[in-house]
């Protein structure tokens, strides 16, 4: 089984299938598989064979994209070729095969833009499965880098399960990060990871723990300009949560002098920033204002936040949550049909993600407008 598979094979597998019409069993027996394996394969619980895609490209005419799919997406052969040559053989892993591991995270993160978080967990979960096993079998130099490595997909990976509201997915995830960011020691990463599992505190409903960890976070040396912008902005709405108005003003504003510091930055910034922009700190000021109540500033930022957003990212699950605060924000100030018009927003990306998280807002929306 390959731990490598590209996440848009299920869903173009799917499609295919469908536009075949033809149903799970009768391709089953075409390819040799159960009805199960089949649907497993479909909604992501299961990774493709070389051979299986190649028998299912076949039999859908696909014309090689499923088997291209069956390979990690935007990796060079080569990369490819010693992920899968480590998977196999992990006592000889190299450092060219944490660059591969390095390159590989980088498109899975650009993938979910594309995808939403759900698509694309069971991929990560094969490849933290990869990894963390290749760590385990190094040593010295070697073992270090690919802690860091494993640190950073188990970071993503955490991110992941807060998108798709899976919570209890993150809190492990993000455990087992800040623990192999310690031993990598790279402050950087720590401070990251701690920032997250805040998000995720406040998620749950714990103010105490979202105040708490944000602070503790932006206590870690050697953060970068954007990652400090994004505390400054998520400590102001921990403020706000606990009912210290005064302080919550004065973090926002910190957050939106740092965010301007961000951007002017010309030195080199880690991989997982990569999305940090104009756009993403304005949607973040947006949301900071309007939890402070200043709903009219809040619908210009989210508004021009989500207008400067790159085409991948329009409609992330991510950018379903902003266009909710843009959403509640508009009904604040009476603009009940831009409101609707968000909602829809939403609910689009919800179904194109298959996010119940994000459809779980949509609901709560629709029956705020109705009253």
């Amino acid at each position: 089984m390959s731990p490598i598979a590209d996440p848009r094979f299920s869903v173009e597998l799917r499609r295919l299938r469908i536009e075949a019409r033809v149903s799970l069993r009768a391709l089953a027996l075409v390819v040799y598989q159960s009805k199960s394996q089949l649907h497993d394969l479909e909604v992501g619980r299961r990774q493709p064979t070389d051979d299986v895609a190649r028998r299912l490209d076949e039999a859908l005419g696909a014309g090689g994209l499923l088997v291209a799919l069956a390979r990690p997406p935007e990796l060079p052969d080569d990369g490819a070729d010693r992920i899968a040559f480590a998977a196999g053989h992990p006592t000889r892993s190299d450092p060219a095969t944490v660059d591969a591991l390095a390159d590989l995270l980088a498109s899975q993160r650009r993938l979910e833009d594309v995808l939403g978080a759900a698509a694309v967990m069971p991929a990560v979960k094969a490849n933290l499965d990869l990894v963390g096993r290749l760590a385990s079998e190094a040593q010295d130099d070697l073992r270090g880098r690919l802690v860091y490595q494993a640190a950073q997909w188990a970071q993503f990976a955490g991110w992941l399960g807060i998108a798709a509201g899976d919570h209890a997915w993150s809190r492990h995830w993000l455990n087992q990060a800040l623990e192999w960011s310690v031993e990598s020691g790279r402050d950087a990463l720590v401070g990251t990871v701690l920032s997250f599992r805040a998000d995720l505190a406040g998620q749950s409903g714990d103010v105490g723990a979202l105040l708490g960890v944000t602070r503790a976070a932006l206590t870690k040396p050697g953060m970068s300009p954007g990652q400090l912008a994004y505390d400054h902005f998520q400590l102001a709405r921990a403020y706000v949560l606990a009912g210290d108005r005064h302080a919550a003003i004065s973090a926002a504003v910190a957050a939106e002098d740092r965010a301007t510091a961000a951007l002017e930055f010309g030195g080199e910034m880690p991989p997982w920033d990569y999305y940090r922009d104009r756009a993403f700190f304005d949607l973040e000021a947006g949301t900071t204002r309007a939890v402070l109540g200043e709903h009219e500033r809040a619908v210009e930022l989210l508004t021009a936040g989500l207008d400067g957003l790159d085409a991948d990212s329009a409609s992330a699950d991510w950018t379903g949550t902003y266009v909710c605060q843009l959403a509640s924000a508009q009904l604040a100030i009476g603009e009940r049909d831009g409101a609707a018009q968000s909602v829809e927003r939403v609910r689009s990306i919800a179904a194109r993600n298959r996010s119940g998280r994000l459809s779980a807002l949509v609901r709560n929306m629709s029956a705020s407008m109705d009253k």
